[in-house]
């Protein structure tokens, strides 16, 4: 199995501030390997925005 299809992206609302973040995660063991909220402090204003930024960052760290 690639690296891609071991790495998945997880959207979720956080309760403060009452945004979006996305998350990358490890497929197998869950572990989260890229977040945009601790990694950047960056949110978004819907689960779509996030989900679009999730899957250019994924597809930016499988290119490497």
């Amino acid at each position: 199995m690639d690296r891609e299809r071991q790495l998945n992206v997880d959207v979720r609302l956080m309760s403060e501030p009452s945004l979006w973040r996305r998350d990358i995660r490890d497929a197998e063991r869950g572990d989260i390997i890229d977040s945009s909220w601790t990694r950047e402090w960056m949110a978004y204003d819907s689960p779509e925005e996030a989900l679009r930024a999730g899957r250019q960052r994924l597809t930016s760290l499988t290119r490497r």
